[in-house]
């Protein structure tokens, strides 16, 4: 009898040593006992996309071995003549290999030109571009991008490497892909995560993690900023929802694969994590979020959260359109107020699109809601209400 029960006792410790050990689906989080700042989002990347201008994506011309898909594009002044360019990572779909980004130099009037030479010929590449932010990696002054590429959008997802360029003098760029990790990444954003002074990169995807930034633009790949409570991430900003003056982390994926649409608090430990998190209400028929924006729409000072939708948990995936207005009630709580503020939400018959911006685009000091590329044809103007009707452009 004796005999029997020691090695049942040695399997016992062996169990519980591999139960605790941690695996990269919940990995540890660190407290790194930040303190507030006073502007957490400067230099973000959600801040950075705010821009001048706004154009039809389709009047970009198309550079040598460009590609069809127009969502990676970012807004920057790549010359130092204080005219916004427009920077636009390529690709398409079922590509097997890469194809060139754009950049188009804007001459003042919106009118674009394709500008390679300031890459010396050798344009960063892609697969399937999902997002490109700017951010000052560096923290030289001058505007840096990062592209999130996730790859073949088929079996068996090989996925691909995030490209990141720099500005190295007005109007001169080298790049680089980050070989230290290949994947599915299809969104993330920028932000001073732990109030060091530079900026940060959230990765979405299958297996999301966290660059840090050392303050050069060198980025270290680390897995226990955030504790993966959700599943797949397909689209995140960095933000200071409730301006404690920590980034707030807000993602967003497929509801109808068990992604929840989430705010994760920023706090003094720099980490995100399930303790400190909102749940944002789904929305039946359009459960693939696109983009997450976050701005105060009635002036009362709380922020507002105003979601980019499209099909999804109806047989419909990508099909349709449906814009989301979630009132800000304090204490972390927000209510869908779509249906009262919004005339017209969206639709089966609506075309879906990537990016929305919230901007006062008529100058009459409110804010509006709509579409980043004009060719989509539709914009939400705020009546002052504050409620929005669509216009058909």
């Amino acid at each position: 009898m004796f005999s029997c029960k020691k090695p049942l006792v040695i399997v016992f410790i062996l169990l519980i040593s591999s139960c605790s050990k941690d695996d990269d689906s919940t990995p540890s989080i660190v407290d790194l006992g930040i303190t507030a700042s006073t502007n957490a989002n400067a230099g973000s990347s959600y801040t950075n996309a705010k821009t001048d201008i706004r154009i039809d994506y389709n009047h970009i011309p198309a550079g040598e071995n460009t590609g069809n898909l127009r969502f990676g594009i970012a807004y920057l002044d790549a010359n130092g003549d204080n005219h916004t360019d427009v920077f636009m990572a390529t690709g398409e779909y079922l590509l097997d290999g890469e194809v060139n980004s754009i950049l188009a130099i804007n001459d003042g009037q919106n009118n674009f030109t394709v500008n390679t030479s300031a890459f010396n010929d050798n344009m960063p590449p892609a697969t399937h571009a999902r997002k490109s932010i700017k951010c000052d990696f560096n923290g030289d002054g001058l505007d840096d991008l990062m592209v999130f590429d996730h790859g073949y959008d088929a079996d068996p997802w090989p996925g691909s490497q995030i490209k990141l360029i720099m500005q190295t003098s007005a109007g001169s760029f080298s790049w680089k892909k980050l070989a230290d990790q290949t994947g599915f990444h299809h969104g993330g954003a920028g932000a001073d995560i732990d109030n060091d002074g530079d900026i940060d990169v959230f990765v979405g995807g299958w297996d999301p993690f966290f660059y840090v930034n050392d303050g050069n633009g060198n980025f270290e790949k680390v897995d226990n900023r955030f504790d993966r409570s959700t599943g797949d991430i397909f689209t995140a900003e960095l933000i200071d929802v409730d301006k404690d003056g920590f980034v707030d982390l807000l993602i967003g994926g497929h509801e109808f694969e068990n992604t929840k649409t989430t705010i994760y608090w920023g706090s003094s430990t720099g980490s995100y994590s399930t303790d400190l998190r909102t749940i944002i209400d789904p929305v039946d028929s359009y459960g693939t979020v696109l983009d997450i924006d976050a701005e105060d729409l009635n002036g009362n000072g709380k922020i507002d959260l105003v979601i980019n939708r499209t099909g999804g948990g109806n047989n419909n995936f990508y099909e349709g359109s449906w814009i989301q207005i979630l009132s800000n009630e304090g204490d972390r709580m927000f209510i869908d107020r779509t249906t009262s503020v919004l005339d017209d939400p969206g639709s089966s018959n609506y075309p879906w699109f990537p990016w929305i911006r919230i901007q006062d685009l008529d100058n009459d000091g409110d804010l509006d809601i709509f579409p980043d590329d004009a060719g989509v044809g539709f914009r939400l103007m705020n009546n002052g209400a504050p409620y929005w009707s669509r216009f058909i452009d």
